[in-house]
């Protein structure tokens, strides 16, 4: 790969400063859009994941890009991991580029499970001029504190077999969406990731260990207006460490003051945006984008706190 180019999109790709070629999806709306999302998709997934809620934003005149992260989707290294601080920078360098070319335009950044753990650490880590903060249903997790051990042999059998593959047949056994057609889809797309090595399953939990961390201290001063978006009936991302950090006194003060707006959708899955009413997240989504207001009269977005501590736990390490 050359080195020290200017990013740029060339025809269905974007490139980024050291030559990497990423696959890119964009759905352009009809009308004369004023609005841009970027899409961070998550973990095994890749940028067409997005399909569904971009096509609906794009009947109210919402543009939407995504592109495959390294080593996911249509990558030439599909299944390889790459380090959390390129996948930072690639993103980086791509909402530069679009902001650059649409400097009138308003840009949200929008992070999915694994992708919302990426765009966490981002703002966290760089300053950027963002219209909102999107995160759904977001990998935040401080799995080495709470996992210690297991986390220490992850990381010793990552380090002496890295390609050493294990099946995703575990995940498909627990419910990601009440969506079986998609579902369906999904199992069957050859773009999808089934099999993860350990080096990648490390890489993760090192991702999600630090977007922890940066989540803490980012909700407890944000630098941007931000959409939460939680379903509870979530069993691949665990609820209780990120509702520890939702409980503190300076996060609650920016629920409060709408600098943070958390919707919570009791009847949702994992792959919220994806589920057999995901049309509606993506509406209450696409009003908080007009809006942000919606969270003082929105049902969604009322007491989530206390609707989150009510509601039942679905993932094996909550406790009901």
């Amino acid at each position: 790969m050359s080195q020290n180019t200017i990013p740029k999109i060339k025809g269905n790709s974007f490139i980024t400063s050291d030559g990497y070629k990423h696959y890119l999806e964009y759905w352009k709306s009809a009308g004369n859009s004023n609005t841009i999302i970027i899409g961070i998709h998550g973990y095994s997934d890749y940028s067409n994941s997005f399909k569904i809620p971009a096509n609906l934003l794009n009947k109210f005149d919402i543009d939407f890009y995504a592109f495959d992260l390294r080593g996911f989707g249509r990558d030439v290294n599909r299944g390889i991991w790459f380090d959390k601080t390129l996948h930072i920078k690639d993103v980086h360098e791509f909402y530069s580029l679009i902001q650059k070319e649409n400097p009138k335009k308003k840009i949200f950044i929008l992070g999915e499970s694994m992708g919302g753990a990426i765009v966490v650490s981002l703002l966290r880590k760089e300053k950027i001029n963002i219209s909102g903060l999107i995160l759904v249903a977001p990998a935040i997790w401080d799995f080495k504190k709470q996992h210690f051990f297991l986390s220490k042999c992850l990381s010793f059998f990552a380090t002496l077999f890295p390609n050493l593959s294990l099946s995703g047949k575990r995940f498909l056994s627990v419910i990601p969406s009440d969506n079986v057609k998609m579902l369906k889809e999904f199992s069957s797309d050859p773009n999808v990731i089934r099999k993860s090595t350990l080096s990648s399953l490390n890489g993760v939990v090192d991702l999600m260990n630090d977007a922890y961390k940066d989540f803490s201290i980012l909700f407890k001063n944000p630098k941007t207006k931000t959409l939460l978006i939680l379903p509870i009936r979530d069993y691949i991302v665990p609820r209780t460490p990120l509702l520890k950090i939702l409980e503190s006194k300076l996060v609650k003060k920016n629920i409060h003051s709408n600098n943070i707006c958390i919707g919570v959708f009791e009847q949702n899955y994992h792959m919220i945006l994806r589920d057999i009413d995901g049309d509606r997240v993506t509406r209450e989504l696409k009003e908080w984008i007009i809006n942000n207001n919606v969270c003082n009269y929105l049902t969604s977005f009322s007491n989530p706190i206390y609707r989150i501590l009510s509601s039942k736990n679905y993932h094996l390490l909550d406790k009901n």
